[in-house]
C-alpha cells in the first residue's frame, strides 16, 4: 500500500493526470497549493460524489510539491485518498485506469482528471 508523502498515515486509493482549469475555462483565478481537497465528481455525473485528497507530485522523482502554487492548463500527476472511508466501497465500483472525472468547488468545475493507476484502493485500511 502507498502512503501519501503530504499527509503520512493516509493511504493513497489511485493516481491520476489532473488539469487545473484556467480562469477563462471557469476555472480557478488563483492557482490552488499542494494538498487541496476537493468534491470529486465523474464526468458522467451530475453532483459531486466526495472529498478528495490530492498529493501532487514530481512524476520523476516521486516526491511531493510543497511550496510551489500548482500550475493552471497543465497536466499534473497526483495520488489521491478517499476522504470518507463508507465511499471506498461505491469507489471500488467505479474507478479504473482511464475513469474521467472533475474536481468541483460549489458548483464549479475547477479541474479536469483520469485515472492512470488504481493503488490502495482495494486494500484494507487500518
Amino acid at each position: 500500500m502507498s502512503t501519501s508523502r503530504l499527509y503520512p498515515g493516509v493511504p493513497d486509493d489511485f493516481e491520476a493526470r489532473i488539469r487545473i482549469l484556467p480562469p477563462e475555462e471557469g476555472g480557478r483565478k488563483q492557482p490552488p497549493y499542494n494538498g487541496i481537497r476537493w468534491d470529486f465528481r465523474y464526468a458522467l455525473d451530475k453532483p459531486a460524489c466526495d472529498y478528495m485528497y490530492s498529493d501532487f507530485y514530481d512524476p520523476l522523482t516521486g516526491n511531493s510539491w510543497r511550496e510551489l502554487p500548482l500550475s493552471l492548463d497543465e497536466w499534473l500527476h497526483a495520488r489521491l485518498s478517499i476522504f470518507f472511508e463508507e465511499a471506498r466501497a461505491f469507489h471500488q465500483k467505479k474507478l479504473r485506469p482511464g475513469t474521467s472525472f472533475y474536481c468541483v468547488e460549489g458548483s464549479h468545475i475547477v479541474a479536469e482528471g483520469t485515472v492512470t493507476r488504481i493503488t490502495g484502493l482495494f486494500e484494507p485500511r487500518a
